[in-house]
């Protein structure tokens, strides 16, 4: 079908006359939904995906209405992971809807997330909406009300937005088992999918449909051009290794702000993007004004006014994390900039998709490299980008809180047997796997909490009646208490910061409790000053002209990517066989491989010849480890040069760190980093060559794993988040959100009980899967341990730093420092390291 043939069709008509011509998006999806098609559309930013998947959906509506058939009830059902793609979405969809009947349409469009007010929610129900844009959350609670199953069961096509967003974490396993919910409720359910870069797709695919359903795969990624290019002030001084100097990128950022009208500018973390606004801000006061901050942490009202100011041209730069990843409707954006590298082709290639917001602009990125490693690494992630050399994503494989949450859902409707509740649930693809025995002890947790709890806490824990043949949930305060804790995202400590007339958004509770009355702090880019601390708020007036400490966010950082790590090596594998054939034309060399101009290949090139002098450049062809003696500290560094990004590195650094402790004693501290690990201990510490492989072997791995972590918090934590989606631990109690010290409180005395009398308890399970899969990389350590048991481990003793280990020393460094922004800390210990390396004796 497309905008031509389709002359009958009002809608139809209305885009031919509006767009003209349909985008290849277009073109490909609206003859597959016509015929009643799965599909998996995958497209960039800004070919009009949302007409693709929604155009057919108001076509049919529209022939509904005039044939006097379109009846008070949900006929689409369109779940985004974000709130605000739903509030653009729906401004968008009532264009074409009020150009063709007016200003109130019949068609009705309306919201259904967590700020639904309560009249709001009345009225649905009253009189549902003909097209229902939520959230997975909200859908949940929708489905877990036996009211609002009818008015669920007339859906007829579902739309997943940004699919890629969810398919690799709990938000997707809990919205995979709606979604068979969904269907089983209406019947025949036309599922779309629409993402901007993802991979595998076949997977993605199998995801979307469940284990019953076929999809047809739509990648038109092709249709629209993205240029991703490299820029670095690096050229004649190689800067600090960690990226601590990021203030005298600001310059050059700037300049780049000054010749385009609109510029988006990505950082990896949070604190980052604030540092960043600021710095901006303070450097360039006469575009002050037209620079703001955009992340997570900032409270709606204040993103949502970025937003608007952006998409009316008023600003000139936003400076953001992640949030603006997705496919909000942010208007014109001429540049992307990336501050160092987002750590994976698929992520680079969709923030620079923002820029060009049509189908016929070209979206231009820029990563801007803020030392030597990120150089090279941003050059290996261009290279990889222009080949379409995506990163797989990692889909969860049966969430046991997922699991227990939705089950109890399910019961708030009906009585399930537990035959047919199972065979829903391996309906999802997440779940297809799933054991009748794990299943069946998720069953009996919710029961009355577990065999360790039952007995005298059933009443407290017990969400379900269970029997033989099946189960529900229990009525009265369950349910209630359900409906408010539904999802899977914890709390994790947030301190709401405002001032007398607005809330500005929420910092860590452990940084705010660290500050004290009169402190200054940076929030959406500007400095404010402490005045207030009560429970779970803190309240601030605006410091304009003070010098502000940077917020840290407890988010986890973003893991090097496998496909990049590999390029890396590669281009390490290459150089290093060079430099043993003939220097000559190096950095000639070096400026094709990666493509990256002859002064920014100089720089490379010195800084790896000084590694070759000073230690040798790593390989995946053997393990590099480096003895540093270490005076001031009186303690030995290790530089384990494993590239297998920190996750895996982690898992790594803690059976090593296990492994040596129990030979030699004593406590070593791990610091992991991408590129691989350091390895602090005291001279009695001190292993031999011939040891490494000890340390290293793959054999028993899993139980060195597990002993480490059952020294560290981080099971702890794990268990935590496991017990709020598990609802073991209520996040909101009476409609309030519960403290989150009541809720580590709560959640530490049920862990301690749960590991000395039931160690295999299905939430402890859950918590341990958590630390291996999504905070550490088991799979990837082992993976790395089986290939070196047949590669060569070389032990070099170095008088300093070598070129190549000093991001992991800085790391090591930055996390050992008390002090609120090392910067200055950094800049001091790099310059001392490089002059030592120019100036001092080379090795014989």
């Amino acid at each position: 079908m497309s905008a031509k043939s389709s002359a009958s069709s009002p809608v139809f008509a209305w885009f031919a006359s509006r767009y003209g011509e349909p985008t290849p998006a277009q073109e490909a999806a609206w003859p597959r939904i016509a015929r009643g098609e799965n599909i998996l559309l995958a497209s960039p930013t800004g070919t009009g995906k949302t007409f693709a998947a929604f155009l057919g959906v108001l076509d049919e509506l529209v022939r509904l209405q005039a044939r006097g058939e379109l009846r008070d009830t949900i006929h689409c059902v369109y779940v985004s992971p974000l709130r605000a793609l739903s509030y653009d979405l729906e401004k968008n969809l009532y264009a074409p809807l009020r150009e063709l009947f007016g200003e109130k349409p019949p068609i009705r469009v309306e919201l259904r997330t967590g700020d639904t007010t309560a009249s709001q929610r009345a009225r649905q129900f009253t009189k549902p909406p003909h097209i229902l844009l939520t959230t997975p959350e909200s859908l949940c609670v929708l489905l877990s009300q036996e009211k609002w199953l009818a008015p669920l069961a007339s859906v007829r096509w579902l739309i997943v937005d940004e699919i890629h967003a969810l398919a690799e974490n709990k938000r997707g396993a809990h919205l995979a088992l709606s979604v068979e919910r969904l269907e089983q409720t209406c019947g025949r359910l036309q599922r779309i999918g629409l993402s901007a870069t993802v991979a595998p797709l076949d997977e993605v695919g199998r995801f979307l449909t469940g284990t019953h359903g076929q999809c047809a795969i739509l990648d038109v990624a092709s249709a629209k051009k993205i240029k991703l290019s490299v820029h670095t002030p690096l050229r004649k001084d190689p800067y600090p290794e960690a990226g601590y100097t990021g203030q005298r990128l600001i310059r050059e950022l700037g300049e780049l702000i000054r010749k385009n009208r609109t510029t988006l500018v990505f950082c990896n973390v949070r604190s980052g993007a604030e540092a960043t606004t600021y710095w901006l801000r303070e450097k360039f006061p006469d575009l002050a004004g037209e620079i703001e901050c955009h992340h997570a942490s900032l409270e709606r009202d204040v993103r949502r006014e970025v937003e608007d100011r952006l998409k009316r041209g008023e600003l000139r730069a936003v400076v953001c994390s992640t949030s603006l990843e997705l496919g909000i409707d942010i208007g014109s954006v001429d540049l992307v900039v990336m501050m160092s590298t987002p750590k994976g082709v698929s992520k680079a290639l969709q923030r620079a998709g923002r820029a060009g917001h049509n189908i016929h602009s070209i979206s231009r990125g820029i990563l801007m490299a803020t030392n030597v490693s990120d150089l090279v690494e941003s050059c290996a992630t261009v290279l990889l980008a222009r080949e379409r050399q995506l990163d797989d994503v990692r889909l969860p494989d049966c969430p046991l809180d997922v699991l227990a949450q939705h089950l109890v859902s399910m019961g708030c409707t009906a009585h399930w047997s537990r035959t047919d509740a199972l065979a829903l649930v391996r309906l999802a693809y997440p779940f297809r796997d799933l054991d009748e025995a794990l299943f069946n002890d998720v069953l009996d947790y919710l029961a009355g909490g577990g065999a360790s709890l039952r007995q005298r806490y059933r009443e407290v824990f017990g969400k379900i009646e269970l029997d033989a043949e099946g189960f529900h949930t229990r009525e009265g305060a369950v349910r209630r208490e359900f409906l408010q804790n539904i999802g899977t995202i914890p709390s994790v400590g947030q301190v709401t910061v405002r001032t007398k007339s607005r809330l500005l958004g929420s910092v860590e509770e452990s940084f705010i409790r660290q500050l004290q009355i009169g402190d200054v702090f940076m929030i959406a880019g500007h400095p404010v000053r402490l005045e207030k601390i009560t429970q779970m708020e803190a309240w601030v007036t605006r410091a304009e002209g003070a010098l502000p400490t940077v917020p840290r966010w407890n988010a986890n950082k973003m893991p090097l990517s496998n496909r990049v790590a590999q390029e890396i090596n590669d281009f390490r594998r290459e150089l290093r066989s060079a430099l043993d054939e003939n220097r000559d034309g190096l950095t000639d060399w070096i400026g094709r491989r990666l493509d990256c101009g002859a002064a920014n290949a100089g720089i490379i090139l010195k800084t790896h010849l000084a590694q070759h002098e000073l230690s040798e450049i790593p390989t995946a062809d053997f393990l590099l480890v480096e003895e540093l003696d270490d005076e001031e500290q009186n303690a030995l560094h290790y530089f384990f040069h494993s590239l297998i990004g920190r996750a895996a590195n982690d898992a790594l650094a803690r059976v090593v760190t296990h492994r040596l402790g129990e030979t030699r004693g004593g406590n070593a501290i791990a610091t992991p980093h991408d590129y691989g690990f350091v390895l602090t201990v005291a001279r009695r510490q001190r292993f031999l060559e011939a040891e490494l492989p000890k340390l290293l072997r793959l054999e028993n791995f899993d139980e060195a794993l597990d002993g480490a972590l059952r020294r560290s918090e981080m099971l702890k934590y794990h268990f935590r988040n496991a017990a709020q989606t598990g609802l073991m631990v209520y996040r909101n109690y009476f409609d309030r959100q519960k403290s989150v010290r009541k809720l580590q409180w709560s959640a530490e005395v049920i862990f301690n009980v749960l590991q000395e009398h039931e160690p295999e308890h299905v939430l402890l399970r859950e918590a341990r899967r958590d630390a291996l899969r999504t905070f550490i990389d088991a799979n990837g350590a082992r993976a790395y341990l089986a290939r070196q048991a047949t590669q060569p481990v070389r032990l070099r003793t170095v008088a300093q730093v070598p070129p190549l280990s000093f991001a992991m020393y800085a790391t090591r460094i930055k996390e050992a420092l008390l002090v609120e922004d090392p910067y200055e800390t950094m800049e001091r210990l790099y310059h001392q390291w490089w002059n030592q390396i120019e100036n001092g004796p080379k090795p014989s």
